[in-house]
């Protein structure tokens, strides 16, 4: 199992610009990919995973203004994917996403395990 406690993540409505015909990456969202990418390293938890996977991820916002859950998933995902952990969040078979207590500053706590089929007899 991998577990990676990460920074909240900014919204994802700030994550990309457009001007002049382009799409491009906020500096917001470099940053937090820079951040969860050394977080990663430092971990040693680069692995480049291709397998099936199931994923529990609990946000604790930094504060009680209303978000939306798959939106913060998404950056998060995004993210660690960038890190390395995985090839791809297509590996993921089950994704379980929960609210958490309020944290100053706000962290994901996400954790990370091969999938494990279950037989039927």
């Amino acid at each position: 199992m991998i577990e990676l406690l990460l920074p909240y993540p900014p919204s994802g409505n700030h994550m990309w610009k457009h001007a002049g015909g382009r799409h491009y990456l906020t500096e917001s969202a470099l940053r937090y990919y820079s951040l969860v990418r050394s977080i990663v390293r430092e971990q040693a938890k680069v692995m480049n995973l291709d397998i099936d996977l199931d994923v529990i991820c609990v946000l604790h916002p930094p504060d009680k203004r209303r978000r939306d859950l798959d939106n913060a998933w998404k950056v998060i995902a995004d993210a660690i994917t960038k890190a390395g952990v995985w090839q791809d969040d297509k590996f993921i078979r089950r994704l379980t996403l929960e609210w958490a207590d309020v944290r100053g500053g706000g962290m994901a706590m996400v954790s990370i395990q091969r999938r494990v089929e279950k037989t039927v007899s």
